[in-house]
């Protein structure tokens, strides 16, 4: 049965937009989970940077509590991103009552409900800690991550910010390294210097699913903040797919 498409949000704060939404890509996080699974690990540290106002990351826990693996291994959630506001936003937990459209009945379980609002319910709360407010060039850590996801935000950043970026996640990520959104022609050699390699289980279905950048466009994207194109292209296997088409990738050794 074909799952609702998610609904966009959209927040904006002075010259900062944090474009999300809930399930915004259900294969995505059921491939991550199939890893964690077969990993045989039973505790997982897990880092949201750039996690907007908490859809995504509230979407994660509940596929997780959803599909039961709670009863295989835990989950110990982080988010952070560089507006503050949408943290404060991402705490309480609130949101515009039009989400649940984009949800089936059991994903829309995890939320109390009024006439306006959907709430977030304590139980996938308790999964998640907020973090401090940092941009995700700047972040540095002394705890290490079994997961860092960065999606949709290294576009933001010229290229030498995403090979200096993926450098600094890579001393504080143990395994799992999850991004989208990127500088597609230098994205092998950011991940290849530190031994990530892709995973390509559902490589395709992951792609595809990126509904909101797998659109065809005529305007001009790399501009004023923006260094690299957001759209995606028709998935085919051109050279280097395995790289500029995946969204998660795991680590040959530990740092």
């Amino acid at each position: 049965m074909n799952k609702p498409h998610p609904i966009r949000l959209r927040p904006a704060i002075e010259n900062r937009i944090g474009t999300t939404a809930f399930f915004r890509n259900r294969p995505l996080y059921e491939t991550i989970f199939q890893e964690l699974l077969a990993s045989g690990k039973s505790e997982f540290k897990i880092i949201f940077h750039a996690s907007s106002i908490g859809a995504e990351v509230y979407s994660f826990i509940i596929e997780y509590l959803a599909n039961n693996y709670n009863e295989f291994f835990n989950i110990t959630c982080y988010a952070t991103d560089i507006e503050q506001h949408f943290l404060n936003f991402s705490k309480a937990g609130i949101y515009p009552i039009q989400i649940l459209q984009g949800m089936t009945p059991l994903e829309q379980s995890f939320f109390s409900t009024d006439e306006q609002n959907a709430v977030v319910s304590d139980k996938v709360k308790n999964h998640l800690t907020f973090l401090p407010a940092s941009s995700f060039t700047d972040f540095v850590s002394n705890d290490t991550y079994d997961i860092v996801f960065l999606l949709n935000a290294l576009i933001y950043v010229p290229e030498e910010q995403q090979s200096l970026t993926i450098d600094k996640i890579s001393n504080y990520n143990s395994k799992w390294f999850i991004t989208s959104a990127f500088h597609r022609e230098t994205i092998k050699s950011d991940l290849i210097r530190n031994e990530y390699y892709p995973i390509i289980n559902n490589i395709e279905l992951i792609h595809n699913s990126w509904l909101d950048r797998r659109v065809n466009t005529t305007i001009n994207e790399k501009r004023n903040g923006i260094y690299a194109d957001w759209s995606l292209p028709e998935y085919s296997e051109i050279e280097d797919y395995e790289y500029k088409y995946c969204a998660i990738f795991k680590k040959t050794k530990c740092p």
